[in-house]
């Protein structure tokens, strides 16, 4: 998959949706309007191009990247273009700085591909005139978002339990089991509960931009609820 292009397809998306209404409300994104999305996402890419650009191993200080006081949206525009400028030009396998640890500069590709697809998503549920992700887009950024979600501990959700995730109109199921950390397992398995769907539909329900309704379900609900809730952005 070619998440270069898709971060360009996404970002420019983002900032076409921004246009209409920076004061409009970002529904998933509780107390945000578009333009602290676009400071958020901005905020993002520029600190990106900094660790990948400079082959940093540490995280950058947040003052490094600070948005203006003003003119978010050229902001926005100008730390996209200079990521996807960076991200194309850099050494793929050039180590750096990444929330899980030093990883190669591409690990970089991935992550800004969905970091930035859920942002645009974002600012058209706020402006209007959503559009649909591609089906294997889709079914890669719920790979990826179980990933992300299982790096990230809960020392307080020790409770066992499994959640199965079926993909019905693209191959791609997984077996989540519950702990300190989410443990992701690919391929069919059985578990306490099950959610089925069109991977664009399981996509935006994981990341808390579609509702339940329209997914089947099976089993435990409440395991279903605690998977959604694991997850975030």
């Amino acid at each position: 998959m070619d998440w270069l292009d898709a971060l360009n397809r996404d970002g420019h998306a983002l900032s076409v949706a921004a246009r209409h209404d920076p004061t409009a409300a970002v529904p998933a994104c509780e107390g945000w309007n578009v333009d602290d999305l676009l400071r958020h996402i901005g905020g993002v890419h520029h600190r990106t191009a900094l660790v990948v650009a400079e082959r940093r191993t540490a995280r950058p200080d947040a003052s490094e990247y600070v948005a203006p006081h003003g003119n978010a949206l050229g902001w926005y525009e100008m730390g996209l273009a200079n990521l996807l400028d960076v991200l194309r030009t850099a050494d793929p396998e050039q180590p750096c700085w990444t929330f899980v640890g030093t990883r190669p500069a591409r690990w970089w590709h991935r992550r800004m591909a969905h970091e930035t697809a859920i942002h645009r998503l974002d600012a058209e549920q706020a402006t209007g005139g959503v559009h649909a992700f591609d089906a294997e887009f889709a079914v890669d950024g719920i790979d990826e978002g179980l990933q992300m979600a299982s790096y990230r501990p809960r020392v307080d959700d020790a409770e066992p339990g499994t959640v199965h995730i079926h993909a019905t109109d693209v191959e791609g199921e997984w077996l989540v089991t519950f702990g300190e950390h989410l443990t992701i397992a690919e391929g069919h398995a059985k578990g306490d509960a099950a959610v089925r769907g069109p991977a664009e539909h399981l996509y935006r329900w994981l990341w808390g931009r579609a509702p339940q309704d329209g997914l089947e379900v099976f089993g435990d609900q409440a395991a279903v609820d605690r998977l959604r809730s694991r997850m975030s952005i």
